[in-house]
């Protein structure tokens, strides 16, 4: 796989919006990475704006808002834009005639699909919404297959089959509740989420921005930069170990590979006249 050196891209000095990743990228688990603040502020005194875009959507924006106030970073809703976030906006764009759901989620991400005008429906659904849900029910689960063996369509908020933790255990993530799904029902879901370009294109669309003129920061390579690459953005691959590097094929290769946001930083100041 190979890596282009971000301080020699041509656009780099036009980049006017970052988008960040968030677990394994500015924090891990409950730990803010040391070099995070320093990044934030760095873009600030740049000018330069910033959105956390994440496929986690197990929390609801002002949980996000509260979780990074404790950790020391200020933020607002309109910094967030999350896999739910993408999947309303998606349903309103694609299907319309979409207005009763069955949400198999957390309880906090409701609000955000009713303040969108999508009715919460146990019974008679248009559509099955699958996203990361920390809360599940098994019978839950069998309530969302009976619907798409219904033939009640079906979507997933994204494709990430674990979530990153500092803790003792392993987080079964919404990818992996989309693959019981399907293996159980025979059914497919539109899996939405990074790495779809949509979802990039429509965080910078909301800050007025072209993606051409936006970096993507991430350490996923299979949805961070993937979902830069595939929309056209810079990309910038977090990974603290160098010699993890999983088979990638080049197109969705990162522009730039460095163990942290301060290093990031450090490579960015350099191109600064």
């Amino acid at each position: 796989m190979k890596t282009e050196s971000i301080a020699n891209h041509n656009s780099f000095a036009q980049i006017r919006l970052v988008l960040l990743d968030m677990d394994g990228t500015i924090y891990h688990g409950g730990t803010l990475y040391p070099t995070t603040v320093p990044f934030l502020e760095f873009l600030e005194e740049c000018g330069i704006g910033h959105v956390f875009l994440s496929n986690n959507s197990s929390y609801g924006t002002r949980e996000y808002v509260a979780k990074l106030a404790a950790m020391g970073v200020r933020s607002a809703a309109e910094d967030f834009y999350i896999s739910t976030d993408y999947t309303i906006d998606y349903l309103k764009r694609h299907h319309p005639e979409i207005r009763r759901i069955f949400l198999l989620g957390m309880a906090c991400i409701v609000p955000q699909f009713e303040a969108a005008g999508f009715v919460i429906d146990e019974d008679a659904p248009d559509a099955v919404i699958v996203a990361f849900d920390r809360s599940l029910v098994y019978e839950r689960l069998c309530r969302a297959a009976y619907f798409l063996k219904q033939g009640v369509i079906g979507f997933a908020t994204h494709p990430d089959v674990f979530c990153p933790t500092d803790q003792p255990t392993w987080l079964v993530d919404c990818g992996a509740l989309t693959a019981c799904l399907e293996c159980s029902t025979g059914v497919k879901l539109k899996v939405l989420g990074k790495p779809d370009p949509g979802m990039l294109i429509a965080a910078a669309a909301r800050r007025g921005v072209p993606v051409e003129e936006t970096l993507m920061v991430g350490d996923r390579l299979a949805t961070d930069v993937a979902v830069g690459r595939n929309a056209g953005a810079l990309t910038a691959w977090i990974t603290p170990t160098p010699e993890r590097i999983p088979a990638c094929p080049d197109e969705v290769a990162p522009h730039v590979r460095v163990r942290n946001l301060g290093e990031l930083q450090q490579i960015w100041s350099e191109t600064i006249p």
